[in-house]
């Protein structure tokens, strides 16, 4: 995949990490180790997301049955909707969490969740380094957008309404991307 393409998937799906990001920072002044922990486990598991994701569709498409573009569209534009409908539901501010290990890693799979899908649906066909350069990628942009969220997040006065207009915009670009693919 072109990794202008590679890279536009992973700001879609980065921008959940993103929101999330937001939240947490408001809610709590985090000490480095947090704020590190925080951008680490999120491109981490936006990255290894990709990469299984594509793993275990290399894994049906060649053994249980062929995974059509249409069916690859349809995924994404599913993807993308939920993607919507989370920014339309989300009306959360600030959260303060008391952070620890497993807070870690469940914050880190709600929002990586959408880049198994992906990694499913689009980056199946590619070979495993191809497959694996992507993930990285993906995992790169997320890290990048993850602390850019945690050192923004002090200056945003209205912090829900960016939270809510992320979702909205990773969606519409999955929705975007899931139509071309279906045509």
């Amino acid at each position: 995949m072109l990794v202008d393409k590679i890279f536009i998937f992973g700001l879609a799906l980065s921008l959940d990490a993103f929101g999330v990001a937001m939240g947490v920072g408001c809610g709590k002044k985090l000490n480095l180790q947090e704020g590190a922990s925080i951008v680490f486990s999120f491109g981490l598991f936006q990255c290894l997301f990709v990469f299984l994701g594509g793993i275990f569709g290399n894994f049906i498409n060649s053994n249980l049955f062929e995974i059509s573009g249409v069916f690859s569209g349809i995924v994404i534009l599913i993807l993308g909707f939920l993607l919507i409908k989370e920014g339309y539901k989300n009306e959360e501010e600030c959260t303060c969490y008391n952070l620890n290990f497993w807070k870690y890693i469940v914050l880190s799979i709600s929002v990586s969740i959408d880049a198994l899908g992906v990694g499913f649906s689009i980056l199946y066909k590619y070979p495993i380094y191809i497959l694996f350069i992507n993930s990285l990628i993906v995992g790169a942009v997320t890290l990048v957008l993850t602390f850019i969220s945690l050192k923004t997040v002090k200056h945003i006065r209205n912090f829900s309404l960016v939270e809510k207009y992320s979702a909205y915009i990773g969606g519409i670009i999955l929705v975007f991307f899931g139509i071309r693919m279906i045509m």
